[in-house]
């Protein structure tokens, strides 16, 4: 990082202010080195700055707290990501309220913006398992990016189906990627890095509470196409989701459930609003145009190594290990492993636990 971003994420880490204040402030003064040589008064004259902020602005010169968040993010292999860098996501480069910075643990690639989302109750009952299983594993099989919250309940289920079909999942999480939370989600949280990605805005270290995980819900609704709700209460958080990707102007979709039980109340309701009802994968899929066909992708521009890895992945339905197409190829490593990035990076071939990788269609 280089010392201008160093700076920006200083302050962003240590005022931890929204978008919208971030860039009335940085419309006011032109940049952050300008806000924070601020004073109070001028500050406060931006509609929205309190006492609050600009006591934080006016201790964020310290370095030190950036520099120890970027140590210990190197030490777990977790990538920062400003809202300025080529690697920020691009569904979310446009939001009003995106988050200035994201944690990343995996990757985020191409084909996963083709993506939907599903959440629901934590709480979930045989009906909201069945129809969350059916519904993520058929995406799954089709190739599409799973993306949920990693909460109990529909998100659990919602990653582990993508997982299980060998299919890309990205976890939105309402606390620190050094967090394991829920607890017993700990193993399915490193699988999932594995197989796509864990990310969140907040500090590696920060534990979750009431006010956090409304925030990775915008993150959640953002980051997908679509939403799914699969089964959800009056006061699932789920509908906060759904809401909030409504106001993005996206499709929001509820399965309808039993009227007399509470955990279909929030879905039932979200379809009399207005949402899509969704009676199966199948239409919701076809809906949102994503082909439900296996694509047998063009390999015409293909040559070389990465001809040579894909017809070997192709020829292996069950996956086959990095040292395998290695020794099968006669290639060195490190030839091969960049043969394989550029390939998983164009949405061709994916990658499972174990590194194994599986061709996409």
């Amino acid at each position: 990082m280089n010392e201008k971003d160093l700076f920006l994420f200083n302050f962003i880490l240590n005022t931890d202010i929204c978008a919208t204040k971030f860039f009335k402030l940085l419309e006011k003064f032109g940049s952050v080195d300008n806000i924070v040589k601020s004073n109070k008064k001028d500050l406060m004259s931006i509609n929205g700055i309190g006492d609050a902020l600009t006591e934080k602005i006016s201790n964020s010169l310290n370095l030190d707290k950036a520099l120890k968040e970027l140590e210990l993010a190197e030490k777990n292999n977790i990538k920062v990501i400003l809202y300025n860098s080529s690697l920020y996501p691009k569904t979310l480069e446009n939001l009003p309220d995106k988050p200035l910075v994201l944690y990343v643990k995996g990757n985020i690639i191409e084909s996963d913006y083709d993506s939907v989302s599903i959440v629901g109750s934590r709480k979930v009952s045989n009906y909201g398992k069945t129809v969350t299983l059916e519904f993520a594993s058929y995406f799954a099989k089709l190739g599409i990016t799973i993306i949920s919250g990693l909460a109990r309940g529909v998100d659990t289920l919602a990653h582990s189906s993508a997982i299980e079909n060998r299919s890309r999942t990205i976890a939105v999480l309402g606390n620190g990627l050094l967090i394991n939370y829920p607890p017993e989600n700990k193993s399915l949280q490193e699988k999932i890095a594995q197989s796509g990605a864990i990310i969140s805005e907040f500090p590696l270290t920060q534990n979750p509470d009431k006010i956090t995980f409304p925030r990775r819900n915008r993150i959640v609704a953002g980051l997908s196409k679509a939403t799914l709700v699969t089964e959800a209460s009056y006061n699932s958080g789920a509908l906060i989701t759904a809401k909030i990707c409504a106001d993005y102007g996206k499709d929001v979709f509820a399965v309808p459930g039993n009227i007399y039980s509470e955990v279909s109340k929030g879905t039932n309701e979200l379809i009399q609003n207005g949402a899509y009802t969704a009676l199966n994968p199948k239409d919701l899929a076809t809906s949102l145009g994503f082909s439900l066909k296996k694509n047998k992708t063009n390999k015409q521009n293909l040559k070389g190594l990465e001809l040579e890895v894909l017809n070997l992945i192709e020829n292996n339905e069950n996956g086959i290990p990095l040292d395998l197409i290695v020794n099968k190829l006669n290639r060195n490593i490190l030839d091969t492993s960049c043969a394989l990035l550029k390939l998983e990076l164009t949405g061709l071939i994916k990658t499972a636990p174990g590194q194994i990788y599986f061709r996409i269609y």
